[in-house]
């Protein structure tokens, strides 16, 4: 079976699996999340605005705790910007890693394609494997500290290297707020730098759907800079009552993975 069929199953699967999951074992819990970024480009005197409609999810399994624990995940990204030119951008993968009372840290592999043009982001159709190591610091019960480094493979000009840091703070057990900056080096010649604020919000602990809204900026060597406002829902499914607990015993959310930029992520 082809790889990228095997992807869009893996994709699939992490989507669809979690609520099942959770029926069958403790040991699983799941996230699944929509977003949607408007994202604005300066073109000389005007500008280019694209739209973005992300599905994203992801299923974990947790071997012990402390121990280790696997995690797939999966998403599909619509794109539309250029009349009749739009791109469907889709990523699958995984990692596996160790969590314990004081953080996380382990390893990230994943599959990304774009299928058409997606201007001013990628010229033409593109794959990327993303390859990366990450860690999380949970300094203190309201802190948490993150980094991670890696690099991606794919066809001439689309190798990459890339690290970043992140922080979240937890306002209150259900207010979490998160900065983080990335940089990425193409074999193409662009770098992109990429910084992002975010804040989520769990309102009703009964109810394990939370809120968040963000703003991403990012620039790219070539002279192209893309601001995008990023809204969407996340449903949790695993233990626990409020936000800090879903973050720090479900499914991983700062990963190994590739984040250049404008919501795309390797």
């Amino acid at each position: 079976m082809p790889f990228a069929k095997r992807a869009r199953i893996l994709l699939a699967a992490s989507m669809l699996c979690p609520s099942m999951a959770m029926a069958a074992s403790d040991s699983f819990s799941g996230l699944l999340d929509g977003a949607y970024g408007y994202s604005r480009v300066p073109v000389g005197k005007s500008h280019l605005d694209s739209d973005q409609y992300t599905v994203h999810g992801a299923l974990l399994y947790t071997l012990d705790n402390p121990g280790l624990n696997v995690q797939l995940e999966g998403s599909d990204d619509f794109y539309y910007a250029i009349k009749h030119n739009d791109a469907h951008l889709w990523n699958a993968g995984g990692s596996v890693f160790w969590r314990d009372a004081k953080g996380t840290f382990g390893f990230s592999t994943s599959y990304f394609s774009v299928d058409a043009p997606a201007a001013p982001l990628f010229s033409g159709k593109k794959s990327a494997q993303s390859y990366g190591l990450f860690g999380e610091y949970y300094m203190w019960s309201n802190l948490t500290l993150q980094i991670k480094g890696g690099g991606t493979t794919g066809p001439t000009g689309s190798a990459s290297v890339f690290g970043g840091g992140g922080i979240t703070f937890y306002e209150s057990p259900d207010i979490a707020v998160h900065a983080e900056t990335n940089f990425t080096s193409f074999a193409s010649g662009h770098d992109w730098t990429d910084v992002r604020a975010d804040i989520d919000y769990l309102p009703f602990n009964r109810v394990p759907l939370s809120l968040f809204a963000g703003y991403d900026y990012t620039s790219v060597s070539a002279g192209t800079n893309v601001s995008t406002f990023l809204a969407g829902l996340k449903y949790h499914f695993g233990a626990g009552r409020v936000l800090s607990t879903y973050d720090r015993t479900g499914p991983v959310q700062w990963t190994g993975n590739a984040s250049p930029g404008a919501n795309v992520k390797f």
